[in-house]
């Protein structure tokens, strides 16, 4: 699977002072060749926009519009022989962005139009850049060639960004999968620590290399959930729902256990990684009053052993996206000063990590994330494969 199988087209601009709204409620972007391209046709044509902004200093925000592809000077086309051709939208979302923010144009295999407005310099653009493959761009429109998103593998990263962006796509899932997944067990999601052990036996790894490995698990066993879901929700689907809050209420159950699903299925495979690493752990140890916290390192026995070294203890908390649930790792572990967070989230503000650094919280993020973080971001990174070894130098003591 790769990209292509979301995205048909895909075309990019740097947005310049003449593409930003300057009062009127129509406004135009320079066609040029690579929108020709991209909406295959000679001919003026007009559809709707699914709008999206994202910003790392608020929340993202949607909305839709409406858009006409056409050429101002076709009516003396035929005397000049000149064409200028232009996109023309109506309404005010682009007065949220700014110069220099990045604009893409994507169609969806279902023929749904996305106009994604990334701010400059924010992690959300650097995740986009990861997902399309581009790490420039012009004042005016380029086409990402076909044969680009084919080679862009929709492996776990992209995935995880394009869940991120929550766009309404639809990812595939292959054949094969969903006759495995029946075939071991039928119509019902299994335990998720059970889906996990099954899906470490799809898959062949180099345990050697923890980031590659752990992000290889959780690939496998996010395809082989999907196929199972796919199924499911088809046949559910299928028979109707009675009202709309019966359909809303079934909508938020799918979304609710993937979310919970993910991190369980992160927590489940990192236990497997420091297993094989031959690391002390205690999983959900107890520590303070409720508190339990993902792993502490060497484990709950040594934690609470008042004469032990509080140098040598570790804790990692365990988020698939850190969102602000990061900060629920800060009261974990009162001995340990000092605090881990294992999370899948690409590209997560500078701001943040800053105030994450001084509240004492190191991130451990897999080292194919590192890419949509900032130079000096990643240089306060750990990956899996560095806290492992991190985790062993206090444990040789």
């Amino acid at each position: 699977m790769n990209l292509s199988s979301v995205f048909t087209d895909v075309a990019h601009k740097q947005l310049v002072a003449v593409d930003l709204p300057g009062g009127s409620n129509q406004h135009e972007l320079n066609g040029i060749e690579a929108l020709k391209q991209f909406f295959g046709t000679g001919e003026p044509t007009h559809g709707t926009l699914s709008w999206h902004y994202f910003a790392d200093d608020h929340e993202p925000a949607q909305d839709e519009g409406h858009f006409t592809f056409y050429d101002a000077r076709a009516k003396s086309a035929g005397r000049t022989g000149r064409t200028e051709w232009r996109f023309y939208y109506y309404g005010q979302f682009l007065a949220k962005a700014n110069v220099g923010d990045w604009f893409f144009l994507a169609r969806s295999q279902s023929g749904r139009l996305f106009a994604l407005v990334f701010q400059s310099d924010s992690g959300w653009l650097r995740a986009a850049q990861t997902l399309f493959g581009v790490q420039t761009s012009a004042a005016s429109f380029d086409a990402i060639r076909a044969e680009t998103l084919h080679s862009q593998e929709l492996e776990l990263l992209r995935r995880q960004i394009i869940g991120e962006l929550d766009l309404e796509v639809a990812l595939p899932v292959l054949p094969t999968d969903e006759e495995l997944m029946l075939a071991k067990y039928g119509r019902t999601f299994p335990k998720t620590r059970e889906m996990a052990i099954f899906a470490r036996t799809q898959v062949e790894v180099d345990i050697t290399r923890p980031d590659e490995a752990l992000v290889a698990w959780l690939d496998r066993e996010e395809q082989l959930f999907r196929a199972l879901e796919s199924v499911v929700i088809g046949e559910r689907l299928a028979t109707g729902f009675r009202t709309v809050d019966e359909f809303i209420e079934y909508s938020l159950s799918v979304q609710n256990r993937r979310k919970s699903r993910m991190g369980f299925a992160l927590q489940n495979h990192l236990s497997e990684v420091f297993t094989r690493q031959g690391l002390r752990f205690t999983p959900q140890a107890r520590t303070e009053g409720n508190n339990r916290p993902d792993f502490i390192f060497p484990g709950q026995k040594e934690y609470h052993k008042a004469t032990f070294d509080t140098s040598l203890l570790v804790m990692l908390g365990v988020k698939s996206t850190s969102k602000d649930r990061w900060r629920q790792v800060l009261t974990e572990a009162d001995r340990i000063p000092r605090k881990h967070l294992c999370t899948l989230e690409s590209g997560i503000s500078t701001k943040q990590t800053e105030e994450m650094a001084r509240q004492q919280l190191a991130l451990v993020i897999p080292a194919t994330l590192h890419a949509t973080y900032t130079t000096d971001q990643r240089e306060k990174l750990l990956s899996v494969s560095e806290f492992v070894e991190f985790v062993r130098q206090k444990q040789d003591y």
